[in-house]
């Protein structure tokens, strides 16, 4: 490959943004991941759900607590940690996962990007008050998969 095709390429690479506030989120999650994950998905938890998503390069079953919100035929989920986080990516890149939400699972598709007024309208008023405050920005709806057949 030469230079100019290597140049040529590298421009249309979709390029990762860097972690919100400097990477101090992505420090604190790894931190509380393993207190959160637990609490995440239970009956009595409508605020965090499960994703369950295979790896892009390992091929292994993870699982990310993440703020969701039930709607008709899938989940509104914030992007917290922006689009880097390997959740998003891996959901993007096998086409779908599994969402855990009140002791149920729900095999969902590939997430699509929605804009901030549609998804915060999913979310609990409590919920859209916290959102806001954090300055979440970034929004996917999962749709389940009967719904996308």
């Amino acid at each position: 490959m030469t230079v100019a095709s290597r140049q040529a390429n590298t421009a249309f690479e979709l390029k990762t943004p860097a972690p919100r506030f400097g990477g101090v989120f992505w420090r604190l999650f790894g931190a509380t991941n393993r207190w959160m994950l637990p609490m995440a998905g239970k009956r009595w938890n409508p605020v965090f759900a499960v994703v369950e998503h295979l790896g892009r390069k390992t091929g292994r079953v993870y699982r990310a607590p993440v703020a969701a919100r039930r709607v008709d035929d899938g989940f509104v989920m914030a992007l917290a940690f922006g689009a880097q986080a390997d959740w998003h990516r891996n959901l993007l890149a096998v086409h779908g996962g599994t969402i855990l939400w009140r002791d149920r699972a729900y095999p969902v598709g590939a997430p699509e990007r929605i804009d901030t007024s549609t998804a915060l309208a999913a979310f609990h008023p409590s919920q859209r008050l916290f959102l806001r405050l954090a300055r979440i920005d970034g929004y996917v709806r999962v749709r389940d998969v009967h719904a996308i057949a």
